[in-house]
């Protein structure tokens, strides 16, 4: 049996306004169904290269989008039985697809059963921002104290290990994304381990400065959806409130289940997929009382309206052409003899034919 874990995150946001109503899902799922049918190319390329892939495995009885991440270098061999070593079997044009699980729950909760090698859930917000121009901000579900008391604790240390045969960047973002690609390139073997704190030394202000910037790192860390893959990770320091020494464990304060699955199921795309499906509506139902204790209800129906329909390129291929139109409208109207008023005039077309465009998107 293999190990697998199903994360809890939740929408907040939707384009940078706070959602406090159903996240429209199903119609996202539609609209990829619908683009499959179609054979309109759903690949996304984000900003650090990497190339994703989404699908729609499930309508009912809650949404289920795959996320793939698609590669076409530095793929693995295959081996014989003797260990001779040969290029995977790709027929022309195939590429390696990992992928990750994402089903959309009540109360904007998204379950997200990861592998080893599959996107980040933070991928899923790249992908829909990149491919349907919705912005969203994830966050993830917590145990029902671990916020209160983080808030309260005037950190002094924060320290974390994984094995080094773990170390990547890709397992975080940023000032994390460095240190980790630093440490994979010094060791390959035994246990990686990091420790920030604030020191014995120095004055009140110098030590203040430091906490605030160790709390910053530690708020980065959490947000990562790679936690999981770490030995240990611990944040240390005094409670405002009791003034009682905390060490709070961020592994077991994140809601992750952890599963065994059969690797020989995963290893079937047919089989992963409704077994994938077959996990994350039974774990949407064992912590159906949790969430509705701990987190807010949303109300209303989905913004369904705030979905376009995807084309080839997503949304960065949209904008190209209503910025390619508007140039042609300011163009057409700055002929001779028009002067002010007529680029006045070419402005107000190049609005109207630009929102024409955006409504052909949107279906």
């Amino acid at each position: 049996m293999a190990r697998r874990s199903v994360q809890f995150w939740r929408v907040e946001q939707l384009n940078g306004d706070v959602l406090s109503r159903p996240f429209p899902a199903r119609r996202v799922a539609e609209v990829l169904s619908h683009a499959r049918d179609a054979g309109t190319d759903r690949h996304f390329t984000s900003a650090d290269g990497t190339t994703l892939l989404a699908q729609a495995a499930s309508l009912s009885p809650h949404p289920v989008l795959l996320l793939d991440r698609v590669r076409d270098t530095n793929l693995p061999s295959v081996g014989d039985a003797l260990g001779r070593r040969k290029a995977l079997p790709l027929a022309p044009g195939d590429h390696l697809l990992e992928t990750t699980y994402f089903a959309f729950l009540k109360r904007n909760v998204i379950a997200v059963l990861t592998s080893g090698n599959g996107p980040r859930a933070s991928r899923m917000g790249e992908y829909l921002g990149g491919m349907l121009g919705l912005e969203i901000g994830l966050v993830p579900v917590v145990r029902e104290d671990i916020e209160d008391i983080l808030a309260r604790l005037e950190v002094s240390r924060f320290e974390f290990a994984l094995p080094a045969e773990r170390l990547s960047g890709k397992l975080m973002e940023g000032e994390w994304a460095d240190v980790l690609d630093s440490a994979s390139r010094l060791m390959t073997e035994g246990t990686f381990r990091i420790s920030l704190s604030v020191g014995r030394s120095g004055k009140a202000e110098d030590k203040q400065r430091i906490r605030e910037r160790i709390q910053q790192l530690i708020h980065l860390f959490r947000r990562a959806g790679s936690v999981e893959h770490f030995d240990y990770v611990v944040a240390e320091g005094k409670d405002s409130l009791t003034g009682d020494r905390e060490v709070v464990d961020l592994l077991k304060e994140r809601f992750i289940s952890h599963i065994e699955v059969d690797p020989d199921v995963f290893n079937d795309p047919r089989r992963s997929t409704e077994e994938a499906i077959a996990i994350l509506n039974k774990q949407a139902k064992d912590n159906e009382a949790f969430f509705a204790r701990t987190l807010p209800d949303t109300k209303g129906s989905p913004d369904s309206g705030s979905v376009p329909d995807l084309v080839a390129g997503g949304m960065a291929a949209v904008r190209a052409a209503l910025a390619a139109e508007a140039k042609a409208d300011v163009k057409e109207a700055r002929s001779p003899g028009d002067g002010i008023e007529a680029a006045g005039v070419g402005g107000a077309a190049g609005g109207k034919r630009g929102g024409a465009g955006h409504e052909l998107v949107r279906g």
